[in-house]
């Protein structure tokens, strides 16, 4: 299997150009879930996106595998990694978009460069530098003032949706990095068809169980424009991104490719601008902080390294 280390420059570029666009077909997600939210339960938001994923990436991976796409699937890893990295963290997701509203959701979602350097330590046993130390605190208070700048606004409208969206980044980091080494066997499209059908059909194996408890409830509504944007969650920010994802990170590797969750609030607020619907002061703020943080985290250690570069006997 090729090495990121053996990429050739116009692999690497073609890996960054992708992130790039799949990560921004990825954040219109948080708009779309917001409206389906109106009529859906978030879990069986999560379940029609996920399962509607499955079908068109199931049926490209089918073709690539000449028609038999569930030969030699290491089932142990992919069980861990589809139920924790997909169908839990897709979850946490939602809830998040559900509890903190798309802006502030998207926001908060670009602090995944930073929970891929503390992902990566616990995994691989990096060290941490200050500058990534001192960049998350800045990126987390950034999360923390956009969240006051939702339309519910103030402090006591606080309602924990940004820590789904953490806890979302870090499972899906953690996924991220386990398929690159445990499901080596699998080409970037069978990873992300088997682990999405996987993840699909556990959440959908766990509703009955989540309604029983009443922490779902079945609630949906199939006019055809919450249909289509069903599908179009399946086919966008599930098959299109998550495929775009595994192939970029193979290429450039997950913390670099963790930057472009910055993307996400820039088309979120791009997108709400042109509805008519301007970002508050607080947004702007926070935004302008966590990508502080994050360009503070990652370019510092870079000029470091290529100072010590220019002088090896220092």
């Amino acid at each position: 299997m090729t090495t990121r280390e053996s990429m050739s420059t116009q692999q690497k570029v073609a890996g960054n150009f992708v992130l790039a666009l799949g990560t921004s077909v990825w954040a219109t997600h948080f708009l779309v879930t917001d409206y389906l939210l109106q009529n859906w339960d978030p879990y069986f938001v999560t379940a029609g996106r996920l399962l509607s994923a499955t079908f068109f990436l199931m049926t490209a991976y089918t073709l690539q595998a000449r028609g038999r796409p569930l030969r030699r699937i290491p089932w142990r890893p992919t069980l861990l990694l589809s139920t924790a990295g997909i169908a839990v963290s897709t979850v946490c997701l939602t809830l998040g978009v559900k509890h903190a509203g798309p802006v502030s959701a998207s926001i908060v979602a670009a602090t995944a460069p930073i929970v891929a350097a503390f992902v990566a330590r616990v995994v691989f046993r990096a060290s941490l530098s200050a500058a990534v130390l001192f960049g998350a605190v800045v990126a987390v208070a950034g999360g923390v003032v956009a969240a006051l700048g939702t339309r519910a606004g103030g402090i006591g409208e606080w309602r924990g949706g940004e820590f789904f969206i953490l806890a979302a980044v870090t499972l899906f980091t953690w996924y991220s990095i386990g398929a690159q080494r445990w499901l080596t066997g699998l080409s970037q499209l069978g990873i992300s068809a088997i682990t999405i059908m996987t993840g699909g059909l556990a959440l959908l194996a766990a509703l009955p169980i989540l309604v029983g408890l009443g922490i779902a409830e079945v609630r949906f509504q199939l006019d055809t424009r919450s249909v289509l944007s069903v599908l179009y969650l399946g086919a966008g920010p599930a098959s299109f991104a998550l495929f775009t994802w595994h192939w970029g990170i193979s290429r450039v590797g997950v913390t670099i490719a963790s930057i472009y969750s910055n993307l996400a609030p820039v088309v979120v607020v791009l997108i709400r601008m042109i509805q008519g619907e301007p970002p508050t002061s607080f947004h702007l703020v926070g935004g302008a902080l966590i990508i502080a943080g994050v360009l503070f985290a990652q370019l510092l250690p870079a000029r470091a390294g290529a100072r010590a570069g220019q002088n090896p006997k220092e």
